[in-house]
């Protein structure tokens, strides 16, 4: 099965400046994806790319198996987008606005009215009356929100929909990314809200040196981080950097480290503590969030470019 998103080898530059050059990635059906990098890495000019907005200077983008730089509109209504702007008329009701959209995505307006009902009617934007333009910061974004979702198309873009949203609102977006994954939809999200990236994503990519490079980080990385529960003899920390070739971390009664072939070296390292006499208490991988992971290579980042090389 082809992927909902594909982009190859895409380069995109304004005049002198490069934005992408050689960024390539996929996104498959039913697949939340998560799209990080520092400030003007690219991360909104991709997605612009992804929907048409900008056409790239090379390269290949393919949405459900089409271009859309062709602007073909039964193409949009599979797609709920979220920008860097509402989208919103500012002087019409959120409820004028949402039917000049249900009548754009053809979704009758009962149909309309009966997911604001059931989604929306314990938000502020519910039944409001006023100009969108007098709303506040979170319910313009809300009602962003509530025109993506509207008739749960099956590929949702979404370039910071966390930043303005209050604790309520942002668990009210995370039900609604659940439901259009029980659905079968398929999201792009770029934040720098990183517990969004953590709650929603399956994979994650971040935007570096002008390329997309997939990140390991969310589940056990079981053949990378580990840790040994034992006393803090420092032979068993001896013993276990000269199996990895590292320096272990003790901390907590656990020794923590990294390992490159968990396979070959966890047995080992157990064989020769058990054999030495250490009371081992237990072996495991370390769970590890995609925050932990991007942190780290945001500092990784800001390090090198700052000549200082990366601390161990």
């Amino acid at each position: 099965m082809s992927p909902v998103i594909s982009a190859t080898n895409l380069v995109k530059s304004f005049g002198k400046h490069a934005i992408l050059d050689g960024c390539s990635f996929a996104v498959e059906e039913g697949e939340a994806y998560g799209l990080v990098g520092l400030n003007g890495a690219g991360k909104t000019t991709l997605i612009r790319l992804l929907l048409g907005v900008l056409r790239a200077d090379s390269g290949e983008v393919a949405v459900f198996g089409e271009n859309p730089w062709r602007h073909d509109s039964s193409l949009h209504r599979r797609m709920g987008v979220v920008l860097d702007h509402d989208g919103m008329w500012g002087n019409l009701t959120i409820e004028q606005n949402m039917k000049i959209f249900a009548a754009a995505k053809g979704v009758g307006w009962s149909e309309c009215r009966a997911y604001m009902d059931e989604h929306w009617s314990h938000t502020g934007i519910y039944n409001n009356r006023k100009p969108v333009k007098f709303f506040s910061r979170g319910q313009r974004m809300q009602c962003a929100l509530c025109r993506a979702f509207l008739g749960w198309p099956a590929l949702y873009f979404f370039d910071e929909p966390s930043v303005a949203l209050d604790v309520d609102a942002y668990e009210h977006f995370g039900n609604l990314v659940r439901t259009a994954r029980k659905r079968g939809a398929s999201l792009l999200i770029s934040s720098h809200q990183l517990d969004a990236i953590d709650d929603l994503a399956d994979r994650v990519g971040m935007l570096r040196d002008k390329r997309l490079v997939e990140l390991e980080g969310k589940g056990l990385q079981g053949d990378r981080l580990w840790t040994v529960g034992a006393d803090g003899n420092p032979r068993w920390g001896a013993i276990i950097g000269e199996q990895c070739g590292g320096a272990p971390v003790f901390a907590g009664g656990e020794w923590r480290f990294e390992t490159k072939d968990a396979g070959s070296d966890i047995p080992a390292i157990v064989k020769r503590l058990a054999g030495e006499g250490c009371a081992i208490r237990k072996v495991a991988p370390v769970a590890q969030d995609f925050s932990v992971t991007i942190r780290n290579e945001y500092r990784r980042r800001a390090s090198e470019e700052s000549g200082l090389g990366v601390k161990p």
